[in-house]
């Protein structure tokens, strides 16, 4: 009895033995893998905002309601519309004015005794937001009223030669009468205030070299619309 005994302890001090020994040697768990850190990528440039025409376009109704307001660093020049003989001329200036593409231009070109013009996004100087957009504007068909003369004060939209329907956003200002131009050029406004303003920003010298860029630049910092004052 005692004999058994003492091989069933001699056979578990065995298996204890073993089971310690395997544990010393036993493989420790491998580690986890380290956690690489990729390099980031840079993002690429955001898409340049797009500026299209609105939707739903402004009635003749509305647009006999508005005016022009030019704040430009010489002084204010204010215009009404011809809506009715140019409605498209002044919708598409309307909607220009509204999403501010005409400030911080300058009037890029005085012709004495002729025109003062503007509407050239080339003027917009480097850090204007506007060169971070792109601005889709439609060419416009003339509008041509036999009754509205290129008188001094009238608002005209320029175009390329040679493109009577070429017409976008460089607009002019007669400073005087120039029937030259009638039947040629759509008359779609008509300076109300400001004409003395007109005057001094035609009386600028001219850059040497040139035949029309101003020697100093003139700011035209907004075109407001706003609705009609009645005078």
């Amino acid at each position: 009895m005692i004999g058994s005994r003492f091989t069933i302890v001699l056979i578990l001090l065995l298996l204890f033995c073993s089971e310690a020994s395997a544990q010393k040697v036993r493989k420790p768990s491998n580690p986890p893998p380290p956690v690489v850190v990729e390099p980031t990528k840079p993002l690429p440039p955001p898409e340049p905002e797009k500026v299209v025409p609105p939707e739903v376009a402004l009635s003749v109704e509305e647009m006999r309601t508005l005016q022009a307001v030019i704040e430009t660093s010489m002084g204010r020049i204010v215009f009404d519309f011809y809506a009715d003989a140019a409605p498209n001329h002044v919708r598409q200036f309307v909607w220009l004015a509204r999403v501010g593409y005409f400030d911080g231009m300058s009037v890029s070109r005085v012709i004495p005794k002729f025109i003062v013009q503007s509407g050239n996004f080339a003027s917009w100087e480097e850090t204007n937001p506007n060169r971070k957009k792109i601005f889709e504007i439609p060419k416009l068909k003339a509008e041509y009223d036999p009754n509205i003369k290129h008188e001094r004060g009238a608002v005209s939209l320029a175009r390329p030669n040679g493109e009577p329907d070429g017409g976008t956003c460089h607009f002019f200002i007669c400073t005087q009468k120039a029937s030259s131009l009638d039947g040629q050029y759509t008359v779609f406004g008509k300076v109300i205030e400001g004409l003395d303003i007109l005057d001094i920003i035609a009386a600028v010298p001219i850059e040497e070299g040139t035949q029309d860029k101003p020697k100093e630049r003139i700011e035209v910092r907004q075109v407001l619309i706003r609705e009609r004052v009645t005078q």
